[in-house]
């Protein structure tokens, strides 16, 4: 979905729901309503895909305000302190290296965060102090393209649970002043695209969502495939361990995980050659984890053979 400004992602979600009639929803990786852009939302039993859909990373595009702090971090907060001088674009250019890689970011106050077993933005909006650890995140992208003295505007690719506020807020602490986030769309979510995104209005009927859903195995575009047999098929298809080694007949498929927290797709194939790099001719069986002994499935998509439902 391409989600518009002033809706929350629960109401996109909602609004999906409703028009197929009550069938179960979810998106993958939630977007503040001043947000715009990509929202993946899967349906039905898809619905057990989403974390591996929202481990993808992230790619924005991010308008954030220099001289300004703000209680939210973004534009819809309260100025926070007096209003403070902007930075030369060289200096912004300068610090950008610094947070780049894994970096400590502390969560903004009004985040879906758990303080003491409430929602900080609830603590927040109450007047209550609050107190967030900081978190291990990942930024991959962090690239001014453009400045007009006072606004920056930068693209952005970070991994799961960065705050793009966050980042806002530090830069501008970084240089000495102030910072917050003016606007934020989001262009990308793991393989996806906003480019190919429908936006609500688009879709007015259960045919209309129809047209637009795509195979379990476009979700997982990127995630490591494992070649099964059909009676790996079976044996993953009914909840049941396989043992490295007994996975497939195509080498490196067959042996164990690279590391101790591997996951991978088990795809049997229906038509074509898997290693062909056409997907049409693959069937997802199941997300498969490392465990010691063989392949444990995770998610269990088909519950017979090579193509069975």
């Amino acid at each position: 979905m391409d989600k518009d400004e002033g809706l929350s992602s629960f109401a996109v979600v909602r609004r999906v729901r409703a028009t197929l009639g009550g069938v179960r929803a979810g998106h993958a990786g939630s977007l503040d309503p001043f947000a715009t852009g990509l929202l993946p939302v899967c349906v039905g039993r898809a619905t057990r895909l989403v974390r591996f859909v929202a481990a993808g990373a992230k790619r924005y595009r991010a308008r954030v305000c220099f001289g300004q702090a703000t209680d939210t971090d973004d534009g819809t907060g309260q100025p926070l302190g007096a209003p403070a001088a902007c930075p030369e674009s060289s200096a912004i250019e300068r610090v950008l290296p610094e947070f780049l890689g894994e970096i400590d970011q502390v969560p903004p106050r009004y985040s879906a965060k758990q303080v003491g077993g409430r929602r900080a933005y609830r603590l927040a909006r109450a007047g209550l102090p609050v107190r967030l650890a900081p978190s291990r995140v990942r930024v991959d992208e962090l690239r001014l393209l453009g400045y007009d003295g006072k606004v920056a505007e930068f693209a952005c690719q970070v991994g799961p649970g960065t705050y793009i506020r966050g980042l806002a807020r530090d830069l501008g602490e970084r240089l000495g002043g102030a910072a917050h986030l003016a606007a934020l769309r989001r262009t990308g979510v793991g393989p996806f695209e906003v480019s190919a995104a429908a936006r609500l209005d688009e879709l007015p009927d259960r045919d209309a969502i129809a047209a637009r859903l795509l195979d379990p195995l476009a979700a997982l575009r990127g995630m490591p495939r494992l070649a099964v047999s059909e009676e790996g098929s079976r044996l993953l298809g009914h909840g049941r361990l396989l043992p490295y080694g007994a996975a497939g007949e195509h080498g490196d498929e067959a042996g164990g995980p690279q590391s101790d927290a591997e996951v991978r797709c088990a795809v049997a194939t229906l038509d074509s050659p898997a290693d062909s790099g056409d997907e049409s001719g693959l069937a997802l069986i199941a997300v498969v984890a490392a465990a010691p002994d063989g392949w444990r499935p995770v998610v269990v998509w088909h519950t017979g053979g090579s193509g069975g439902e």
